[in-house]
């Protein structure tokens, strides 16, 4: 009942024995848009709190929104921009790799795909979640600010969170890239389709999610 979580969740600690496992399930294209969809799901409840919260981005998106609206918009526009995202990342690894355009093989591609997607997101998502508990329990955000600015345990464990889930999109996308390769040349196409996958990822974080 609970796979989207566990497909979510634990790639981020057994990488390549949770891609084996997911690949193994009847429908595992199913398995993984519902893990996007629930990770999408969460920065929208986390934005609305932060939204209620009267809370502003830290850094300039990209997106031409006033700071002091943005995370109301980006209750709006976060699921979407997650399902985009899990689109686009797919269609480098198939475009870079030379992935097959349907069938079995290309479903189980999207499947592993989607989950690096939703658990790269998730480990990026636990900054944002502690920090939207902090405000709704009354934290001001200057106050905030303040604790994760100054070195210290705080501070490593925010931007350590956010390297992480760096760490984990490099991964998963190889691993996702690399299903169903076999050869020296083949894998090594697919690596570079994983690397530049979780790049595409990264930088579209970057520039529109706070």
């Amino acid at each position: 009942m609970l796979r989207f979580l566990y497909y979510a969740v634990a790639p981020a600690v057994f990488p390549a024995r949770t891609m084996k496992q997911l690949l193994a399930e009847p429908r595992p294209d199913r398995a993984a848009a519902v893990a996007v969809g629930f990770v999408g799901l969460l920065y929208a409840l986390t934005s609305a709190v932060m939204a209620l919260a009267g809370a502003v981005p830290l850094a300039t998106a990209l997106l031409p929104i006033a700071p002091e609206n943005y995370y109301f918009w980006q209750t709006l526009f976060i699921l979407p921009w997650t399902l985009l995202a899990g689109a686009l990342t797919y269609g480098v690894l198939r475009l870079v790799s030379g992935k097959a355009k349907s069938g079995p093989a290309a479903r189980r591609t999207a499947a592993a795909a989607g989950v690096a997607l939703a658990t790269s997101l998730f480990v990026a998502w636990i900054p944002a979640m502690l920090a939207a508990l902090f405000l709704a329990l009354g934290m001001d955000q200057q106050e905030l600010v303040e604790i994760l600015s100054e070195p210290g345990g705080a501070q490593v464990v925010y931007l350590g969170l956010y390297v992480l889930a760096g760490a984990a999109a490099v991964v998963l996308f190889v691993l996702a890239s690399r299903v169903g390769k076999t050869g020296k040349a083949a894998r090594g196409k697919a690596t570079l389709a994983g690397v530049l996958a979780a790049a595409l990822l990264a930088v579209a974080f970057v520039l529109c999610v706070r």
